[in-house]
């Protein structure tokens, strides 16, 4: 396994404007109105690593908690005219719509999802399998949304037992069936839940559902606020 834009995942978009973090590299890019970095954070410190094995970082991007997910975003580099941040739901329609779809909030956005995935390949192996449903693969967004599930947290370790980062406690799943990301917005009415987003690759909507913040491990991608 290696990580990375030439590692063993293939078929992702790139940028010609990009920034480092942590000692990765992520670009970034306008869809619409809209600027969304175009890969999975991995910042260390924070989230899992799929399996638990630090490799899979650069590979994959990390699982975080809602609330390592909204600190990960405030933490990427900015110039002072903007800043980063873990998208709302109102994020999540203006990017429907941009994409030629309209949706209620905490609704599925309507046959977005081919404009959101990648054709990716990991090892060579595709990652989505094809659905008539979904249709062909073009990645309109640019985002490239790879099938690399969710995870299951457990208990979040302590600072002084968390080794690497990690969950130890954490199982994954869905791998090759979803691509899941937290959104800003929590439940009303349920103080330990957040609204998440995903793709499931046998449906061609932007579809949502909700999990417990502190136990749901999603991926994170990150929008530009102006200041």
């Amino acid at each position: 396994v290696k990580g990375g834009y030439n590692g063993s995942i293939n078929g992702l978009e790139r940028s010609l404007t990009d920034l480092s973090y942590d000692g990765d590299l992520y670009f970034y890019d306008k869809v619409g109105d809209q600027t969304w970095t175009l890969r999975n954070l991995a910042t260390k410190g924070s989230g899992a690593a799929y399996g638990n094995y630090g490799i899979m970082s650069d590979v994959f991007g990390r699982y975080y908690s809602y609330d390592e997910a909204v600190a990960a975003c405030a933490a990427l580099p900015n110039d002072g005219t903007y800043t980063w941040a873990l998208p709302t739901e109102d994020d999540w329609i203006a990017l429907g719509k941009n994409l030629g779809s309209t949706a209620d909030r905490f609704e599925p956005i309507p046959g977005i999802a081919a404009k959101l995935m990648a054709d990716a390949t990991f090892n060579d192996e595709k990652m989505w399998e094809y659905w008539p449903e979904v249709g062909k693969i073009t990645n309109q967004s640019k985002l490239s949304f790879m099938p690399t599930g969710y995870a299951n947290l457990g208990v979040t370790p302590t600072p002084a037992v968390r080794s690497g980062a990690d969950f130890p406690e954490a199982t994954f799943e869905g791998l090759y069936d979803y691509s899941v990301f937290w959104t800003a917005d929590e439940v009303e009415g349920e103080e330990d839940m957040a609204y998440y987003r995903y793709v499931f690759g046998n449906q061609p909507h932007f579809m949502i559902g909700k999990g417990p913040k502190k136990t749901f491990g999603a991926s994170v991608r990150c929008v530009r606020k102006v200041q």
